[in-house]
């Protein structure tokens, strides 16, 4: 551990983990053992070849691992909670609220045959308990604040019809 993260707090904590993917032909490992911690205002990159399970673990994290993957081993703590241990309804009074992701490629987290603002507002109404109008109006600064022109226009748009660039600013909004 860097001397200049001794004494900053422990945001993430990942040990040990290990996960497995139910196969036609048996268990596959995914993941061998990773451990990490991720300290407050720290960046951490996670580095490695095709297939060497970053996206399982990062997928591990959220909660969103395919049906046919088995944590075997290790944890996941954290702010004093193992993810490993959550329910889906527990997941989801954090994810989003707490953590987040965004994939490289936006459209594997856009639906495509949503409109923006659609999806923006639905997440806004779930996890916020907004009323729609609340949501809408959220939505629109949302946008705004990344850079999105004519937000009142393009809220009503498909993701198709936003370059990929702006694709990945409304996943961040």
């Amino acid at each position: 551990m860097a001397a200049e993260n001794m004494n900053k707090e422990v945001v993430l904590s990942v040990k040990d983990l290990r996960i497995n993917f139910r196969a036609y032909g048996g268990l596959v490992q995914a993941v061998r053992g990773i451990s990490f911690d991720l300290h407050r205002g720290e960046t951490l990159a996670i580095v490695g070849e095709s297939g060497s399970g970053k996206s399982v673990s990062i997928r591990a994290i959220m909660g969103i691992l395919a049906n046919n993957a088995i944590i075997a081993e290790g944890s996941i703590m954290y702010d004093g909670m193992d993810l490993t241990k959550l329910t889906e309804d527990e997941f989801h009074e954090i994810r989003g609220n707490r953590i987040g992701l965004i994939f490289q490629d936006p459209l594997s987290a856009l639906n495509p045959i949503m409109k923006i603002g659609q999806q923006i507002t639905e997440v806004l109404h779930l996890h916020n308990k907004m009323t729609k109008e609340e949501a809408r109006n959220r939505a629109l600064e949302l946008m705004r604040a990344v850079g999105i022109p004519d937000v009142e226009r393009r809220i009503e748009q498909y993701p198709f019809q936003f370059s990929g660039g702006m694709r990945q600013r409304i996943v961040i909004a």
